[in-house]
């Protein structure tokens, strides 16, 4: 202590940056901690630059708009060389996240199965062959980012060119 017990100006110092006791910790405090974080977090939300558009969305657009066209006229160039092919895209199209395609000549037929995710259209394949009942392998991927008519066409022409590789392997 200072003259006539008045406190140094270096106790004052020294006092003015103690940290006061934290408050006692309850769940309440928590819930009112968290309220102020998830209010900060939306605060900050409605600041930043609108958000990208829903790329799955965008997908059910494209599939309406060119995709279901490039198919069909695939279907109706190959239909006279004995290739079936059938596109179900009706559970995405309603909101759902699947995307079905079979491929048929004669006996051999591919089916894919896409699931839809916010990068990609995922597929697994099943391969119907003659000597071969029901074969499960890992089929291709179509990235959101870069699908667009060309890309989607390629992709089915790989497909069918993979039909007709596993016809002209068993003749």
């Amino acid at each position: 202590m200072g003259s006539a017990g008045k406190p140094s100006e270096y106790q004052r110092l020294v006092e003015s940056t103690r940290v006061p006791p934290p408050p006692p910790r309850s769940l309440e405090t928590d819930l009112d901690k968290l309220i102020l974080t998830m209010k900060e977090r939306k605060r900050r939300e409605a600041e930043q630059t609108p958000k990208e558009r829903d790329r799955i969305e965008e997908l059910r657009e494209l599939m309406v708009r060119e995709l279901v066209g490039v198919f069909v006229e695939l279907m109706e160039k190959y239909r006279d060389d004995g290739i079936s092919m059938e596109m179900d895209a009706s559970n995405f199209l309603e909101g759902g996240r699947e995307i079905r395609f079979d491929f048929a000549l004669g006996e051999f037929r591919i089916q894919l199965l896409g699931t839809v995710t916010t990068e990609a259209v995922a597929f697994h394949e099943t391969r119907h062959f003659p000597d071969v009942r029901g074969e499960l392998v890992s089929g291709p991927m179509l990235r959101l980012r870069t699908l667009n008519a060309r890309v989607f066409r390629d992709f089915v022409c790989e497909r069918l060119a993979v039909l007709i590789r596993a016809v002209m392997r068993h003749r």
